[in-house]
């Protein structure tokens, strides 16, 4: 497996929540990453989404939406014309953030004429609010993207009333920044503005898991993204994902997928 050039994208979110562009790509995309998250829809062309290491044909009925730190490169066989909107998690609703977190990987949906056409009217809506000079095109175009959404990816919650929970969304989002620096319990809790106690109840609420585990589950699944993207050895990685030793970064792995690092690395070249 070579070792490709990895680089972390400029924050185009220039201070703001919600970012939307239109890109020409003719031939490819270099591998990268980024802080935010991100929806990439082809209107023209064809070619290969590649994912975490995971390939994907992009067609122009094809969505991606992209999770803080996914690992994503583009080949394209005719070139393509890519819709771009990248945002803060803050901005979005509850409901389409637990909806996004039921999704274990990469979310790749193919789309229906009828969706699809509901959601170029939604993309081009909010590429017209984001050049106008409306005061409040932020607030406007952070409606239009919950609904764009909720259009494409619907609701997985019940109908009948559900309890609010009162973790803020930036909680989230602060972890899968700093994950690689193991925020402590204490910190986290410090910057919910919760009691510690209470942090631990509101947030086992939202996630369906404890602090520890959610930290956890999110280093492995990004340690597992580099064992398939790159060559740099177990070591190197534990500690890149805030793991304190090699020997409790194999343990946690094990535990969770039933095999080591090594073996996973070699199952994915």
């Amino acid at each position: 497996m070579s070792e490709k050039a990895l680089h972390r994208t400029q924050d185009v979110l220039a201070g703001n929540d919600i970012y939307i562009n239109t890109s020409k790509i003719e031939k490819h995309y270099p591998l990268h990453f980024h802080s935010f998250y991100e929806i990439e829809l082809a209107t023209e062309g064809s070619g290969t989404q590649i994912i975490n290491g995971n390939k994907y044909n992009i067609n122009t009925n094809t969505i991606f939406i992209y999770h803080v730190n996914d690992y994503h490169e583009i080949e394209a066989s005719e070139p393509l014309t890519m819709h771009n909107i990248a945002f803060n998690i803050s901005v979005l609703d509850e409901q389409i953030i637990e909806t996004i977190f039921n999704f274990e990987n990469e979310i790749v949906i193919e789309l229906t004429p009828h969706k699809l056409q509901q959601t170029l009217s939604l993309i081009n809506i909010m590429k017209d609010i984001s050049t106008s000079l409306r005061t409040n095109k932020f607030m406007i175009m952070e409606h239009l993207l919950n609904a764009l959404l909720f259009t494409v990816i619907g609701s997985q919650q019940s109908k009948q009333p559900k309890k609010k929970t009162l973790l803020r969304n930036e909680v989230l989002q602060y972890i899968h920044k700093n994950f690689s620096k193991s925020p402590s319990l204490e910190e986290v809790a410090s910057y919910s503005g919760y009691q510690k106690n209470y942090f631990c109840e509101i947030f086992k609420k939202k996630t369906g898991m404890t602090y520890i585990e959610y930290i956890t589950h999110y280093k492995i699944n990004y340690a597992k993204k580099l064992l398939k993207m790159q060559n740099k050895s177990v070591k190197e990685i534990a500690f890149e994902c805030g793991f304190d030793s090699a020997s409790n970064f194999i343990r946690e792995f094990r535990k969770k997928n039933n095999m080591t690092p090594k073996e996973y690395r070699k199952l994915h070249q």
